[in-house]
């Protein structure tokens, strides 16, 4: 009879585990890709490169939008406006080619960066991460008034943000997300103002744990979460002497993201 009631008890702490493991999967198929256009969002430049050394930006900017995903300690919806700032700069590296007056600053170099310290909150956060990217633009055809040829780039980044603790009554979940990204700009300077848009492909993924207040010294481990997406943006961005602000926006995956900057440099 022992047996039999051990094997029933195991049975039932068996089923609950794989219950909390179900919730927690919706939870995290619900959460990466709104998470990974939010710390990827914001691009914050025309598609024209700085111009070599020693000319650099650097600013700060807050990506915005509609977060939600599904709670998995009741599986309800939770949806809330979502702000993530960050700080930014680019630096050029390499000027570009020269070939004729219409054909130069071909192939040059900017080296970007972006670093968020974990300022994003909300009730159910325990622990924030850093957001930490890196990439490169390069440009392919420089902007010009005469002739009046656009700015034409792709840039590469790729971001990292983990591990994001969060607590829903006795569960606890930490994921860690990676988006890569890939895309082309054009933009045109119009003195004061400058148009850019732009499209992109990302591939994102979230890996993550989850463990219970009496389970801690026994995390579990989720699967792999996968997916891509094309990014469609664009954005206006105004010079006030040295000043560059930005307003931009978004869609990605069914999210939108709307985006407000500001730069200074040489």
């Amino acid at each position: 009879m022992k047996k039999v009631v051990i094997v029933l008890l195991l049975s039932v702490s068996l089923l609950f585990s794989q219950t909390l493991s179900e919730k927690v999967d919706s939870t995290a198929k619900t959460f990466y890709s709104p998470g990974a256009a939010m710390i990827s969002g914001g691009i914050f430049s025309t598609a024209s490169t700085q111009g070599g050394l020693p000319r650099f930006d650097i600013g700060v900017g807050t990506n915005m939008e509609w977060f939600k995903f599904t709670r998995p300690d009741n599986l309800e919806e939770t949806s809330f406006p979502a702000f993530f700032p960050f700080f930014f700069g680019e630096i050029g590296v390499f000027s570009g080619l020269s070939f004729t007056p219409v054909l130069n600053g071909i192939l040059s170099i900017d080296l970007l960066g972006r670093y968020s310290p974990g300022l994003i909150s909300a009730d159910f956060i325990e622990e924030k991460p850093q957001l930490i990217s890196y990439g490169v633009k390069i440009g392919l055809m420089k902007d010009q008034l005469a002739p009046p040829t656009p700015a034409i780039s792709i840039t590469i980044m790729n971001h990292s943000y983990g591990d994001l603790v969060a607590k829903f009554d006795t569960l606890y979940t930490s994921f860690k997300l990676e988006d890569f990204s890939i895309h082309a700009d054009i933009s045109k300077n119009l003195i004061f103002l400058s148009p850019y848009a732009g499209i992109g492909y990302d591939s994102y993924k979230l890996k993550g744990e989850w463990w219970t207040e009496n389970t801690s010294n026994n995390k579990r481990t989720l699967a792999e979460f996968k997916d891509s997406s094309i990014r469609y943006y664009g954005g206006l961005e105004f010079k006030l002497l040295l000043i560059k602000l930005y307003l931009e926006g978004a869609y990605r995956d069914g999210n939108t993201i709307v985006s407000i900057g500001a730069k200074s440099g040489i």
